[in-house]
Order: C-alpha cells, then structure tokens, then sequence
C-alpha cells in the first residue's frame, strides 16, 4: 500500500487545479474558464467539482487529458 507521501507525489503530477492548467498551457486562469465554456474548443471536463456556498468552485483534471487536448490543438 503506498505511503500518504507517495500518494500525495502521485496525485501532484497527475491532477491539476486550474492554475496548474493555466502554467501547463501558458495563458491566463480566466483564458481557462474562457475554454472550458465554449463547446467549439472541446477543452477536457473536469474529473472533480466542488463549490461550497460564496466560494469559487474547485475543479480538477488529469494532466494527460490537458496534454492530449493541446496536442489535439497544435496538429490543426
């Protein structure tokens, strides 16, 4: 069973929080909000939501989901 460390690592380099996206693709934490509203960029789902009451929401992707995706959008 692996350690809470090893965990942590793991879930670090795998999942990203919109700023993690944001760095991962050189723009703006508000450019990703911009994609991720418009149907015609196909940007991945979130894998996790979370909003409480009169807090911004949480949301959380796999890094391979965001890599695949700009890829997708460099071949075009």
């Amino acid at each position: 069973m692996a350690s809470r460390e090893r965990t942590a690592a793991v879930l670090a380099a795998e999942i990203l929080d919109i700023h993690g996206v944001a760095d991962l693709l050189g723009i703006k934490r508000s450019s990703v909000n911009t994609l991720r509203v418009r149907r015609a960029a196909r940007f991945p789902n979130p894998i996790y939501v979370s909003q409480g009451p009169g807090r911004h929401p949480v949301r959380l992707w796999w890094r391979k989901d965001i890599v695949d995706w700009a890829a997708s959008r460099s071949t075009r």
